[in-house]
């Protein structure tokens, strides 16, 4: 018996007896390749019970008799399986996938990009997969305009989600732009695919744009001495009591706090500091409803809990500059209160930072005089001693000009030691006052006609918060 080319359809041979066999063998070929209908590309095992329309499309891996038959057509035919070897350019529609099939010369290939399996993959001269649904694989692709504008959206579920599009390198990311896990807009690049640095940030409500990674373009730090290097009071590191100040313009929390620095690394064992912020010194009435975010570098041994105003939140950590953003309250006007504590166990960090936005740049120092400068405002020791030595008559006067080198926030409160004295009357004038904001003088009073000395000590001029 012969067979047609195509559809391997039997023919009558001249003389054939029972030529009715041959031809409804024919018929019934013909019946089941002509819009072709299989039940399904990936069913293993035959069907324990097929019937006169049972076929299939077999997969790799199947056993029984549709083993050793990969991509063959089984067709159930008068109570058996007849198996074809398909030729290019056959078509079926696989009913469990309700999608339609051909065969390419060395696959069976989806002719739609729906899919009822639950994945909608349609892959373009490449395979799609669970992840990537849609796959193009080509030297450009084009999406044109039907007569007017043409817009490409990327929607997310939620603000907290990521929409952006990414650029990689062997698959691994160089460049990332888009809403990336809030909805400010963010550029950010990668060396390795791996560490990641932040180029670009947009702010979503203001379009406030900051250059985290450009040093000459770091906003500037609402915190004075945040890399606490000034350290007037001499704090060698410890135990701080509740409202205590160590570092320049750092006080401890109402628990107390223990802290240490060593060079630009900042070590919080236990407890909370706080930094009082005063919105005049920055140009603004207040803080409240003015978006602010606090960053620290290279955070270790565990999170940041932070406070401004009335809000707080938390500082993961990881290397690199991590921050929060939070937005002061209505109430929260006036000096305003920054905090920071340990979440548990020590925290190990450098170069705290308080600036306005929702993103963090870069920490930027100021010029080492400007900040002490901003430390004398609301704290200054003087250096040495300040003696005085004159000749007065009983009950006379003798006093030094003292003039701060810088205006202080308010007439501030003076302490002093007396190191020597002589001839000063008890019980009057004898010490360091502070007459303005910057300007203060020593005095004593002569006891008797004669010489009158003193010299002070341990001399520091305050006007904290």
């Amino acid at each position: 018996m012969t067979v047609t080319p195509r559809l391997s359809l039997p023919l009558l041979a001249a003389g054939q007896a029972q030529k009715h066999v041959t031809h409804n063998d024919a018929l019934t070929r013909i019946d089941a390749l002509v819009h072709l209908v299989v039940d399904s590309r990936t069913r293993t095992v035959p069907p324990a019970s097929p019937t006169e329309l049972s076929a299939f499309i077999i997969p790799a891996g199947a056993t029984g008799a549709f083993a050793g038959r990969t991509n063959q057509l089984a067709l159930f035919e008068d109570g058996g399986w007849t198996f074809l070897v398909p030729r290019t350019g056959w078509q079926a529609w696989v009913a469990d996938e309700a999608e339609h099939h051909l065969w390419t010369g060395t696959e069976w290939r989806r002719a739609s990009p729906l899919s009822s399996l639950g994945a909608d993959r349609w892959g373009v001269n490449a395979t799609a997969d669970s992840s990537n649904r849609l796959v193009v694989s080509a030297e450009a692709s084009l999406f044109n305009h039907a007569g007017g504008d043409h817009r490409l959206k990327l929607n997310k579920a939620s603000a907290g989600q990521t929409a952006t599009v990414l650029f990689q390198n062997g698959f691994s990311g160089r460049a990332e732009f888009g809403l990336a896990g809030d909805d400010d807009f963010r550029v950010k690049v990668s060396g390795d695919g791996s560490a990641w640095t932040e180029a670009l940030a947009i702010d979503r409500a203001s379009g406030l744009v900051t250059l985290p990674a450009s040093p000459w373009a770091a906003a500037p730090n609402l915190l004075i001495n945040g890399d606490m290097q000034i350290n007037q009071r001499g704090f060698v590191g410890g135990v701080l009591a509740a409202g205590a100040y160590g570092f320049d313009r750092w006080k401890a929390g109402s628990a107390g706090a223990t802290l240490s620095c060593s060079g630009f690394d900042i070590t919080l064992t236990n407890g909370a500091i706080i930094q009082p912020v005063e919105p005049a010194l920055w140009g603004v009435a207040h803080f409240a409803g003015r978006p602010l975010t606090v960053s620290v570098e290279d955070l270790s041994g565990g999170s940041l809990t932070v406070g401004i105003g009335s809000q707080s939140g938390a500082i993961t950590a990881g290397a690199g500059r991590r921050a929060l953003t939070l937005t002061p309250a209505a109430g929260d006007t006036g000096n305003l209160q920054i905090r920071l504590a340990s979440a548990g166990g020590a925290a190990t960090f450098r170069r705290i930072k308080l600036e306005f936005g929702m993103a963090a740049t870069g920490h930027q120092n100021r010029p080492l005089t400007q900040e002490q400068q901003l430390c004398w405002r609301h704290y200054w020791r003087h250096e040495g001693t300040i003696r005085l030595d004159a000749y007065q008559v009983a009950g006379g006067a003798s006093r030094q000009v003292i003039v701060l080198p810088a205006r202080m926030r308010a007439t501030p409160s003076v302490s002093f030691a007396v190191v020597s004295d002589a001839n000063v009357q008890g019980g009057a004038e004898r010490g360091i006052y502070a007459t303005s904001a910057q300007g203060a003088y020593a005095g004593v009073v002569a006891a008797s006609t004669g010489r009158v000395q003193a010299e002070f000590g341990d001399i520091a001029f305050d006007a904290e918060i």
